[in-house]
Order: structure tokens, then sequence, then C-alpha cells
């Protein structure tokens, strides 16, 4: 299974949070560039393509990566499907990108499906621009995508992890109360059954329950959330009143932080994503990007790829 994004692989160049507010002072020679939105591209067979999450800068993701460019045929496209780990905007508004008669699978669970066709209605305005078909995902359920048959490779397992009943600003807005029970953001597990070896892919962790545990204990792979150093990173620079907790993300520091708790994990490759651009470990030879390389954990960077 191949795997290429933002930063784990060719072409997706951004890990950017999807937070309100999210918006830090990076400048100078030595700090990185501006970044696209957090996405990656998963490929069973290096022939149909999965987005997770889709963006606003889902077009230039998909032009500035080769395999997943359109043709021969017209209307032929490697993309079979698109992933939603949840229905914030900077993860589903690309959808609307994507339409161009295609013919799509949309995988996520049942609360982001009511929310894309109520709060943010994406299903209903294009039904008339594409034929796209829902497959949802449930937490007790692993769910096969691909096409090909797993003795070819060309199938690879989804298994779907809760971890937040917190609907996007929009929708809170919209549609008021929500049912505490609803699962509005999950991370993911990707199983390669030809291989054996699976990927977590967890874009934004507000905290590590027993369950996302486990699943962090069995992967190979961890892609894990990056987007703040420090609890007060964004109050510090006075951006916001609100915190990393408050935001939805766990910091990366301190002593409950996402470096001490990968720390437990003695994996191949430990990888932080979905970057916020006021984070120090963008800056080239900062102090936190060296803690980080002692610590064995990789930051990720744009044209990163991915064997799993």
């Amino acid at each position: 299974m191949r795997v290429l994004g933002v930063a784990a692989g060719g072409g997706f160049p951004q890990w950017n949070c999807a937070c309100p507010n999210c918006q830090g002072a990076r400048a100078g020679d030595d700090v990185q560039g501006p970044l696209l939105q957090s996405s990656i591209a998963v490929s069973p067979n290096e022939k149909d393509w999965y987005l997770i999450n889709a963006g606003p800068d889902v077009g230039r993701q998909i032009e500035s990566f080769a395999a997943l460019h359109a043709g021969p045929g017209i209307r032929e496209t490697p993309l079979a499907g698109v992933i939603l780990t949840d229905a914030e905007l900077d993860h589903t508004i690309g959808l609307l990108s994507l339409r161009e008669g295609s013919n799509l699978t949309i995988y996520g669970t049942e609360t982001v499906r009511r929310c894309l066709n109520i709060s943010f209605p994406v299903m209903p305005m294009l039904k008339n621009y594409c034929s796209w078909e829902w497959r949802s995902l449930y937490t007790d359920v692993k769910q096969k995508v691909g096409g090909l048959g797993e003795e070819l490779g060309g199938t690879m397992i989804i298994e779907t992890v809760p971890i937040s009943s917190k609907p996007p600003l929009y929708a809170e807005a919209n549609n008021g109360v929500h049912d505490h029970e609803d699962i509005w953001e999950v991370g993911l597990l990707l199983h390669n059954k030809r291989s054996g070896r699976c990927l977590a892919y967890f874009p934004a962790l507000d905290r590590i329950t027993p369950e996302i545990e486990e699943c962090l204990k069995q992967a190979d792979i961890l892609m894990v959330d990056g987007t703040f150093w420090s609890e007060d990173e964004l109050v510090k620079l006075g951006a916001t009143e609100r915190n990393a907790s408050d935001m939805g993300h766990l910091p990366i520091s301190g002593p409950a932080g996402i470096m001490e708790k990968l720390s437990y994990y003695p994996k191949q490759r430990k990888i932080l994503i979905h970057i916020n651009n006021s984070n120090p470990i963008l800056k080239r030879g900062s102090k936190e990007i060296e803690t980080l390389r002692q610590k064995g954990i990789e930051v990720a960077y744009e044209g990163m790829e991915l064997e799993v």
C-alpha cells in the first residue's frame, strides 16, 4: 500500500490546521513557506487512489502529483474515492472541486453523512453534477476499500476509531443541540492485507483514550496530530484566547503531550502531521525539531512517501 501526501507523499504540500484562528506568524529564510491543507492519498495497488480528506487546495494537490492526473480517456481518473475523518470545512470543501462528472465513492461516518446533507449540503448540491456513492464507516466494523481483490493486493481495510463528538462550528451554529453520542471525528487504521502491516492516521487528537492507545500500539507506522508545540502557542502570539486543548489538539510538548505519549511506542516510524504554521518545529535548526529527532520522531514534509 502506497501512501502519498502533504507529509506523506508526492505533491500534497500542507499540514495546516483546520481550526479557526490557527494563523501563526512565520517569516524569514529559516522557515518553510506557506503550506497547503492537510490531506494524503493512499493506493492499495498504485492504480486506484483514495484521498483522505479533501480540502480547498485539492485541485493544486492533484495537479502536483502525476499519478492522480486525469486521462487518458474522457472523464477518466485514477481517483476512486475520498475517505473523510470529519466534516470540517478544511477537510470537505474540496468535494465541490471534484464534481466534474466523476464516479467517486465517499466514505465517512453517519454523522458526517447527515451533516453533508443538511448543515453543509454538498451531497444534494452535487447530485446533478456527478454520480457519487456513499459508504458509511462504523466504529465496530472493518471496511474493505478497493475492488481488485485481496489476492491481487487491491484491497485495504479501514478500521475507524472514534475521537470526538464535537461538531464543526458551522454545524453547531446551524443545528443547535447535537446528540452527545454522535461521532463527528475519527482516526483511521489502514490495513494492508497483503503485507500484514498497517498505518495509524490521526490528524487531530484532543486526548488519547484506551481505544486510541490500542490502535497506536498495533500500527506499524504512526501519523499523528502535531498541530501545536505548546498548549498556549497561539495565546502567546496574541492570535486567540483559546489554547490547544480548547481547539481539540494535544500539544506536542509537556508531560501529557504527544511527544511523551509517542515515546511509549517502539514503532518503525512516528511522524507528526497537520502542523500549524505557528509551530516552531517548522523552523529549520530549531531546538524543538532537534528534541524530536532525539526522540526518534519525524516531522512530515512535502514529498514524503510511505510503503505500508
